[in-house]
């Protein structure tokens, strides 16, 4: 059980080894198993953790070059996220979203709005920020265009999504 492996070592020391989060990277069926374990042992620290980690992973790759590293694994963090549904992590998901063009095309805008599309543009609507204003207005412009009719089959456990 590789990705048991992570919970535990994060359990363990707070934090999430380079190796833990290449074999997330690596190793096929990886994301599929750290799912099946976190639902046992939920924790929004760890993939709160994990996501800045992929984060900063994806960000050096990005910027520097080297071993390219797609965005799938961000999305698992940020579903992980979502199954929380505490909408203070909106923007902390709109930020992956806005990491760069492949993020902003392929980090699902489902994953911002996890906690239902009226509580997140409530929530928006009270932070005082550019950030919030710019994820309120693309969340609005989705909302009318549909993008979130399936929200609820977005985040069903009999419909997961292809990158898990």
């Amino acid at each position: 059980m590789i990705q048991r492996d992570a919970l535990t070592e994060y359990k363990e020391t707070g934090s999430i080894s380079s190796e833990a989060i290449h074999r997330l990277i690596q190793v096929d069926g990886a994301r599929f198993e750290l799912y099946q374990h976190y639902l046992s042992e939920p924790s929004i620290d760890f993939a709160r953790t994990l996501l800045a980690e992929l984060t900063a992973l994806y960000q050096a790759y990005y910027e520097h070059g080297g071993e390219p590293m797609g965005t799938d694994e961000l999305r698992l963090a940020g579903y992980l996220i979502g199954l929380h549904q505490d909408v203070s992590d909106s923007l902390l998901l709109w930020r992956t979203k806005q990491l760069s063009f492949d993020t902003a095309c392929e980090f699902d805008i489902q994953l911002v709005v996890f906690a239902g599309v009226e509580p997140t543009i409530s929530y928006l609507k009270e932070q005082p920020n550019k950030e919030a204003a710019q994820a309120l207005e693309y969340i609005e412009v989705c909302k009318s265009g549909g993008d979130f009719e399936h929200l609820t089959a977005y985040f069903s456990p009999d419909n997961l999504p292809y990158w898990i």
